[in-house]
């Protein structure tokens, strides 16, 4: 698919000239991809820096779609090949434009007086947030066929302005000789276009823009050499003819004797050369870059040269549907999105002299010398009225207050133009001489409640911001983090660490753009301590026995651990657990992989024929040499005993190794101790949720003990943590943990052993 096309010049006006599309004869292909072709995805997950204009428009227009077209292209890559750096014929400006819109401010000529584009200029033309408005946004309208949508008076709200659509609507020319068409072109291009499937408004305005319409003078198309060409096709100059001769000769081997089957074949041309492999919006015939499966290459097929083809087409589309108030009707719109786009729009060019002093300050527009009149404002993406009219703003009632409100973020130096923001983070330029500054209590200074942190992963960090003066008009703040990889910020200043590393969390005010920062260190979550419950548990031969150590902290990232025994024919480990193989007594030591800490018990196994049984009462529950499930509204040590069957002696100790009597309370922590002939054989520890003092009483001594570790203030044995977990879900205990166990106080709630 080889592209060869020349724009035909039309002399009207400088309106006319600033709008046709030229077209060269180079072989823009060569410099073209044609391998490892990114396949586009279509789906509605826009970038952050699209969706200000996006949503404007949604409001605006509830009815129009918007679809985000992944090209899958890299964004520098792709203006590479859009500008002289690969290919310097493929985009052109006039000659008549300044010089920051051409390349190396000079004229190159490549066509006419068509020169050589700026790499800036086709950035700008090429960044589709720069259009993402009412008059820009119809270069990305889809361009298939919708009945209903594209209506013949909508084609001929196009052709209007023309021949083609005024007096000689339904005329035309053979020979010199003036004929009655039948039909007019309108209907003529609507039905064709119907029958090809493309979109007959965007036909219309093709014919427009390559030569104005004008069936009266124009000898490609009035007829004069019996053929007609409506598009230019084939229409450039070459060393066999000019590009008269060449697009009438072009005509004449295509069998284009007839307006009918000139305008089939042209159109009929555009769909299969350019739509149906992916140049399916206007902006994708100006720019080669989707590819829906189809394409043979990228970058390399243009429709036109002329940076502002696409623009132009776009705000002929535009004014036509307007015109015709159909406005409203539900037109899809397919946005192109490159990878690692910009974060703002492209800027439009400027003469080297025209720069902006940075700016915060709240400002409305005013037009003081016609008070009570409605204010007409345009706003424009560009300081210079080339640049897109995004959106005209009408005011009807005077004041600041009764005013919309703006951000100027810049003072335009040598320029009629401000830069200004909206509220919703669109940005655009509005002449000097409407803008007032709002008259308003300013942001002076920010500062947070701490510029320094150190934080495990996962630990989370509340930042505080304080506005100086306190009664600042606008106190909004905005949050970011310097990596997301480390640490995350809501908009709330709610600070979450994710990853080891060093990130700055930056917290900017709206108003003033004044800014203060909180540099965080991220480590790692590592072990700092490993115990047990106990210091000795026994185990029969052949009995299995897994104990659970408390590795600290509750948040470490790894917490695995292994356990090696000083005697193997004593017992023997086999993954977590520790099976007694022989009567005797060994030393088990469970070690961390994260640090290589230990924590030691004495493990002592019994043989089976040589103990007698200990027989506990089913209301209670044994685990790991863990008692639980004491009723605390009867545990004295003498209802402990009842529910004990053995022929052991029985002792108990408190958590603090006093021996217990009879009537006294057993608690966390207090041990169950048998013996035989003198020797301690067995203990089991008593654990009681919510008692963390070991009292066996549930009171505020609990709640202000655990408050006091939870703050680390104080430090618990292993046991009293493990019954501060009121849910025995995790390894430490919670805020919920306190709020529990205060409800069980005040007779809300009761905590279950």
């Amino acid at each position: 698919m080889k592209t060869k096309k020349l724009g035909i010049k039309l002399f009207i006006s400088i309106v006319i000239m600033c709008i046709v599309t030229s077209i060269i004869n180079f072989d823009s292909i060569k410099a073209a991809i044609y391998t490892d072709l990114p396949v586009s995805y279509i789906d509605d997950n826009f970038p952050d820096s699209y969706m200000p204009y996006i949503n404007a428009l949604k409001k605006a227009h509830p009815n129009w779609v918007f679809k985000a077209v992944h090209t899958g292209l890299d964004w520098n890559v792709a203006l590479s090949h859009e500008t002289y750096e690969v290919n310097d014929g493929i985009s052109l400006v006039e000659d008549i434009y300044g010089a920051e819109w051409k390349r190396d401010g000079q004229n190159y000529y490549k066509d006419g007086n068509y020169v050589t584009a700026s790499k800036q200029a086709v950035a700008y033309v090429m960044d589709p947030r720069n259009f993402l408005c009412d008059s820009g946004i119809f270069q990305f309208e889809a361009l298939r066929y919708v009945d209903g949508v594209q209506t013949v008076e909508a084609v001929n709200g196009v052709l209007a302005p023309t021949p083609m659509g005024g007096e000689y609507k339904s005329r035309y020319k053979s020979y010199g000789t003036w004929y009655d068409l039948g039909t007019t072109y309108a209907e003529l291009i609507h039905s064709i276009s119907a029958r090809v499937g493309i979109n007959p408004v965007h036909i219309a305005s093709r014919i427009r823009q390559e030569n104005s319409g004008n069936i009266i003078n124009n000898s490609l198309i009035n007829g004069d050499y019996g053929v007609y060409n409506f598009f230019n096709i084939g229409a450039y100059d070459s060393s066999s003819g000019s590009a008269l001769s060449n697009g009438v000769q072009y005509a004449r081997n295509n069998g284009w004797t007839s307006v009918s089957s000139a305008l089939e074949g042209g159109i009929r041309y555009i769909y299969d050369k350019y739509v149906k492999w992916g140049q399916n919006t206007i902006y994708f015939e100006r720019f080669d870059v989707n590819n829906p499966g189809t394409a043979q290459w990228l970058l390399g097929t243009g429709y036109m040269t002329n940076i502002f083809g696409a623009k132009n087409e776009a705000s002929i589309t535009y004014n036509a549907y307007e015109s015709t108030g159909m406005l409203n009707n539900a037109f899809e719109f397919d946005i192109p999105v490159y990878e690692n786009m910009p974060e703002e729009p492209a800027n439009m060019p400027v003469p080297s002299d025209v720069t902006f002093t940075p700016d915060n300050t709240l400002v409305y527009l005013d037009d003081p010398s016609d008070s009570g009149a409605v204010d007409e404002f345009w706003i424009r993406s560009g300081p210079d009225t080339l640049a897109t009219l995004m959106e005209k703003i009408y005011e009807t009632r005077d004041g600041q207050e009764n005013r919309t409100k703006f951000t100027r973020i810049g003072i335009g130096n040598n320029t009629l133009y401000d830069k200004i923001q909206y509220e919703d983070g669109r940005i655009g330029y509005v002449l000097k001489k409407w803008i007032y500054e709002y008259q308003y209590t300013k942001v002076e200074s920010v500062s947070l409640n701490t510029t320094y942190s150190k934080l495990n992963v996962g630990d989370t960090l509340k930042l505080e911001a304080t506005i100086n003066p306190s009664n600042a008009t606008d106190k909004s703040v905005t949050w970011e983090s310097s990596n997301d990889g480390v640490a995350t910020v809501d908009s709330s200043g709610n600070v979450r660490a994710v990853g080891e590393g060093n990130v700055t969390i930056t917290v900017k005010t709206n108003d003033q753009s004044k800014s203060a920062t909180c540099s965080i260190d991220v480590v790692q979550n590592r072990v700092s301590s490993i115990s047990l419950e106990r210091d000795e548990y026994t185990l029969n031969v052949g009995q299995s026995m897994h104990i659970n150590p408390i590795i600290l902290p509750s948040t470490a990232q790894n917490k695995e651990y292994s356990i090696q025994v000083e005697d193997s024919s004593v017992v023997r480990v086999d993954g977590k657990n520790i099976i007694g193989v022989s009567e005797g007594a060994t030393i088990a030591t469970f070690i961390t992989d994260d640090g290589g800490y230990k924590a030691t018990a004495k493990i002592t196994v019994n043989d089976d024929s040589s103990i007698e049984d200990i027989v506990l009462d089913s209301s209670l529950k044994l685990e790991s040499n863990i008692l639980s499930k004491i009723d605390i509204n009867n545990n004295t040590v003498k209802n402990i005993k009842d529910k004990i069957t053995t022929n052991y002696d029985i002792k108990f100790v408190d958590i603090e190794d006093n021996e217990l009597k009879d009537e006294d309370r057993v608690g966390t922590g207090t041990k169950v101790q048998f013996f035989k002939n003198g020797e301690k054989i067995n203990e089991y520890t008593i654990i009681i949720y919510g008692d963390v003092d070991g009292s066996g009483i549930i009171n505020a001594r609990d709640l202000l003990m655990l408050q006091r570790y939870i703050l680390r203030k104080i430090d618990l044995l292993p046991i009293q943590i493990r019954s501060s977990v009121i849910d025995k879900q995790n390894d430490e205990p919670k805020a919920v943990d306190l709020l529990k166990i205060q409800r069980h106080i005040l007779g809300l709630y009761v905590i279950e052993q």
